[in-house]
């Protein structure tokens, strides 16, 4: 079993992030654009999935040490639950488990990886 862990601030998101396209499209996939872009608060949305793949990169480390951001795709089921797809891997020798939260400040992720 691996853990990660990663805190952001949201304020890095609201405005130096977001108005860098180049970057947001070098993070995060198009369904994730198109998932936070679509919420009232874009910034929280995408802080709190850029904490998810930081908590992602600490737990898989081991097995993919040479991961890119956008080799993680973090959506929600059809309850609103988070979950991860490492788009590169079918997935079927781990399993790994994900919590987000926010508040007006900060987001955080949580990943417990089965291997």
């Amino acid at each position: 079993m691996e853990i990660g862990v990663d805190l952001v601030d949201i304020s890095e998101f609201e405005g130096k992030y977001l108005d860098d396209k180049r970057f947001i499209e070098k993070i995060f996939t198009e369904t994730e654009i198109q998932y936070c872009m679509s919420r009232a608060y874009p910034a929280q949305h995408f802080a709190a999935r850029f904490a998810a793949k930081e908590a992602v990169i600490k737990a898989v480390y081991q097995k993919f040490p040479l991961i890119n951001y956008n080799e993680i795709e973090v959506t929600n089921d059809k309850s609103g639950r988070p979950y991860v797809k490492l788009l590169f891997h079918d997935g079927d020798d781990i399993n790994m488990k994900i919590s987000l939260s926010h508040s007006k400040h900060s987001a955080i992720a949580f990943v417990v990886l089965e291997t």
